[in-house]
């Protein structure tokens, strides 16, 4: 459903075009994740849900996928204006 908004998101984390937002960061540190680990959730996983942020005006997308040592984990990202991924928060399932 959401293939094309994948790639991009894949495509971001491919050349590196990250930002991580200080929750996000907050939430690494907890679960003891790496960003290693975030970008292989976007490489591995598949997008479960598409949510309107009223806060900023756009979609967020939550990934289901997998970290580097195949621990099952979910992000919440979204596309900024020049195509780099936003990684909003983290958490493992």
């Amino acid at each position: 459903m959401f293939e094309n908004i994948l790639r991009l998101l894949r495509d971001a984390v491919e050349t590196g075009a990250i930002i991580f937002t200080p929750h996000a960061q907050d939430e690494m540190n907890e679960d003891e994740l790496l960003t290693f680990d975030l970008e292989q959730c976007v490489l591995t996983g598949v997008i479960i849900e598409r949510q309107w942020d009223d806060s900023f005006k756009d979609w967020k997308y939550i990934v289901e996928g997998e970290s580097a040592d195949e621990a099952p984990i979910v992000v919440v990202v979204k596309l900024d204006q020049k195509g780099k991924i936003v990684f909003i928060t983290t958490y493992c399932i």
